[in-house]
C-alpha cells in the first residue's frame, strides 16, 4: 500500500497538463477530448474516451480500445500506420512493467501516461518520439 502512495505522489510531481505539451496532435487531444470530460466518469467507463476521441478524429486515425496490455499482441502497437490505441489500467502491478516495454519501441511515436491510463499515437508523418506523464 505504501508502494502505490508512493508511486502516485511520484506521478503527481513529475507529470504535466496541456501547457507543457509540445505536439500540437496531443494538444488537440488533451483539450478537445480529454479535458472536457468530468475524470470520475472517465475513471468510471473507459469507453467514453474512445468515443470523444472517436467522434474527433474519425477521419484521422483509427481510434481502438484495450482493455488488458497482456491480451494485446505488441505488434498491434506497432504496426504501420495512423493510431491512436487507448489502454486501461495501466498501472497495475504487472502491466506497467509491459506498458513501460510497449513505449520504449521506436515505432511508437507518442505515449501519454494518464496513471489511471495510456493512450499511444503512432502517425506515419512529422512526429518525434515523445513520452508525456499528464495529469487529468
Amino acid at each position: 500500500m505504501i508502494f502505490k502512495v508512493f508511486r502516485y505522489i511520484s506521478f503527481c510531481v513529475s507529470s504535466v497538463d496541456q501547457h507543457s505539451v509540445h505536439s500540437p496532435i496531443v494538444y488537440k487531444l488533451l483539450t478537445d477530448c480529454i479535458y472536457k470530460m468530468d475524470k470520475k466518469l472517465i475513471l468510471k467507463d473507459m469507453s467514453i474516451v474512445e468515443k470523444s476521441i472517436l467522434h474527433k478524429y474519425q477521419n484521422e486515425f483509427k481510434v481502438s480500445y484495450v482493455d488488458n496490455i497482456f491480451a494485446a499482441d505488441i505488434s498491434e502497437f506497432t504496426t504501420k500506420g495512423d493510431k491512436i490505441i487507448i489502454i486501461k489500467n495501466i498501472r497495475n502491478k504487472n502491466q506497467y512493467y509491459h506498458w513501460k516495454k510497449i513505449i520504449v519501441d521506436k515505432k511508437i511515436k507518442v505515449s501519454l501516461d494518464f496513471y489511471y491510463f495510456g493512450i499511444i499515437i503512432n502517425k506515419s508523418e512529422n512526429l518525434q518520439k515523445q513520452d508525456y506523464q499528464i495529469r487529468l
